[in-house]
């Protein structure tokens, strides 16, 4: 009676507690972030067999990442096609961005682009992640409300924007404000990770698609913020060019 009285003090008292965060919890941690790495290859080779299906397999791999997800969803969690459906829409997610990338490589051969874009990216995630878990449990559960409504408003902006505004600076407001917001999605996400998993909730591959679709979004906005700079240095250079030619001729 005295061991059960004492572990079930120390399990309250731990959970009623700011940082502290159990063991289990922590291994749950761990399992989810090494799923998380595992997602990450995945999209990798799935990256490169959108390569070799060409133009169409962007649209493959976005057909294929949704489907993925909605089966995700309504399958139970103790049922082992939730891991094939998590592996699926990895593998379908990095085929639907292959030809982002191409584009990429096509602008800058070198890759350094899209070093910078994934490294940063991984950076953010992992800053933030690591804050949420090291801050005081439930003190970023806010920042999920205050990210939601700045998507909302950016959606409706960027239809604004696309039909009526046409505006680039706009553009660019867009793209750090969600980078913003996905950013506060990876705390958020974090904590109710913690929070899940300390009330017995140890779903690991719901889990690790949560923290990969922050990843995702992530690197894409990142992707775009860098793409957008160099079209930008391109330009200016080519002003240049075109001023110096007029002073010589």
């Amino acid at each position: 009676m005295s061991g059960k009285r004492d572990y079930y003090y120390n399990s309250t008292g731990s959970s009623s507690s700011g940082t502290t965060i159990t063991r289990p919890v922590r291994r749950h941690l761990v399992n989810v972030y090494l799923t998380l790495a595992a997602m990450c290859a995945i999209a990798a080779a799935g990256s490169q067999v959108g390569d070799y299906l060409g133009p169409n397999g962007s649209t493959l791999g976005s057909l294929g990442a949704v489907g993925s997800v909605s089966m995700f969803r309504f399958t139970s969690i103790n049922s082992r096609n939730r891991w094939a459906l998590l592996a699926s829409y990895s593998l379908f997610s990095g085929i639907a961005i292959s030809a982002f990338l191409a584009f990429f490589l096509n602008m800058d051969p070198s890759g350094s682009l899209i070093f910078m874009a994934l490294s940063s990216s991984v950076l953010i995630f992992l800053g933030f992640s690591l804050s949420a878990v090291m801050s005081e449990r439930r003190s970023a559960l806010y920042i999920g409300a205050f990210a939601s409504s700045a998507l909302g408003i950016l959606m409706w902006l960027s239809l604004a924007n696309m039909f009526f505004i046409r505006s680039s600076s706009i553009f660019s407001i867009e793209l750090y404000v969600g980078l913003l917001a996905f950013a506060g999605f990876v705390m958020y996400d974090t904590q109710m990770i913690v929070e899940r998993a300390s009330a017995g909730a140890m779903d690991i591959p719901g889990h690790a698609m949560e923290l990969f679709m922050d990843l995702y979004s992530l690197f894409i906005r990142l992707a775009h913020i860098f793409m957008k700079k160099e079209f930008e240095r391109d330009n200016d250079k080519r002003k240049k060019r075109a001023n110096r030619l007029r002073r010589e001729y």
